[in-house]
């Protein structure tokens, strides 16, 4: 009972104070009393009491002056002003995910988190942890883009060491957010495709197009996350060529997703409607369960055969390019020359003969 009226005497005192900052009417005096018998009510803090109070809070946001709604939040919340702004936010900027975060049981700590990421951030976490996943709060930051914000402050000292010692502690931090960033969007894409597998039970057609929509650029960026993080890099046989990631070991299972996301990441890579789902069911799913679950993968030797192949042609092609472009450059430099030395003349539009033939040398300086 003594609890109690502390409570009543922490509410009326911080009313106080926020009238005397501001002048409150009567009736939002007595709605913030209902909104403080409202937030002690809710017990523990699951995801739907946290969106509850994030909904109090922010309706108490609106009737308080920012100089008095610290004081009363400490004095009916018992918790800090930044806490609260964390509450309002989640239910400010998480309401269209609500239904499914609250289905998943999302602790408050990982809204905190969503609430300030990209709405296509959050959309990859939640398939995350409704595809089974257990993710960490820090395993969330790294997927939404938080952590290395937060790193920066206390990592400078790390970045700031020389030598091979420093090198592999960059090395160090850059793989572990690459790591969880790729472990999140595998799992998304895993999710997809066995959702979108879901209506064979039911004896109705896989759509390919809304798939495909779904998940390419997450496929896309996972393989140059793959590549960043395992791939060792591979110098072009032009020198002048930037280096690029090379294949990982042949008839390794890990080569066998580079190759297959490098195919899931375009457009004209996927197969057409009548091998499509026997693809899904015998390829990607495997190759997406080993990469999330752990589970053994064995890549055919037709697998790896047309995956080097083509890489092997693109690297063929760009090689070729690049002659061109050099050969091409190197012809209308000599002509240039050739011109300007008076050695030729060039030719008429119409194909004829000039009564000069000759063409004057550069002007002297």
């Amino acid at each position: 009972m003594a609890k109690y009226t502390q409570k009543k005497i922490a509410a009326k005192l911080s009313a106080k104070a926020a009238t005397d900052a501001d002048e409150i009417s009567p009736e939002q005096e007595s709605e913030l009393k209902e909104l403080g018998e409202g937030i002690r009510s809710l017990g523990r803090r699951t995801t739907e009491q946290a969106f509850e109070l994030g909904g109090y809070l922010a309706r108490a946001k609106s009737i308080l002056p920012d100089r008095a709604l610290g004081a009363w939040v400490r004095a009916i919340c018992k918790f800090t002003s930044k806490t609260a702004r964390n509450h309002v936010a989640v239910y400010e900027k998480l309401s269209d995910y609500r239904e499914r975060l609250v289905a998943a049981s999302v602790a408050p700590t990982t809204l905190f988190v969503l609430a300030y990421a990209d709405k296509e951030k959050v959309e990859s976490v939640l398939m995350a942890i409704e595809a089974g996943e257990q993710l960490t709060v820090a395993q969330v930051k790294a997927m939404v883009g938080v952590a290395a914000k937060r790193k920066a402050a206390t990592t400078d000292g790390a970045l700031n060491v020389g030598g091979l010692a420093g090198l592999r502690k960059a090395a160090e931090l850059k793989t572990t957010q690459d790591v969880d960033q790729f472990h999140g969007l595998m799992s998304a894409v895993l999710n997809r495709v066995e959702k979108a597998m879901e209506p064979l039970a039911k004896g109705r057609a896989v759509k390919k197009g809304m798939l495909l929509e779904a998940i390419v650029y997450d496929c896309r960026h996972a393989h140059d996350l793959l590549n960043s993080i395992a791939a060792p890099m591979k110098a072009e046989l032009v020198a002048h060529v930037n280096w690029r990631p090379a294949r990982l070991p042949e008839g390794s299972a890990w080569r066998t997703v580079q190759a297959l996301l490098h195919r899931m990441g375009g457009v004209d890579g996927w197969p057409d409607r009548t091998e499509f789902v026997g693809w899904l069911r015998d390829e990607v799913i495997p190759a997406l369960r080993f990469v999330v679950h752990g589970e053994a993968l064995t890549a055919t030797e037709d697998e790896t055969e047309i995956a080097d192949a083509s890489d092997q042609l693109a690297a063929q092609e760009r090689v070729e390019a690049n002659d061109r472009v050099q050969t091409g450059e190197e012809a209308t430099r000599a002509q240039i020359k050739r011109v300007f030395n008076g050695l030729i003349a060039p030719a008429s539009p119409t194909g004829k003969s000039r009564d000069h033939r000759s063409v004057p040398s550069a002007v002297a300086a």
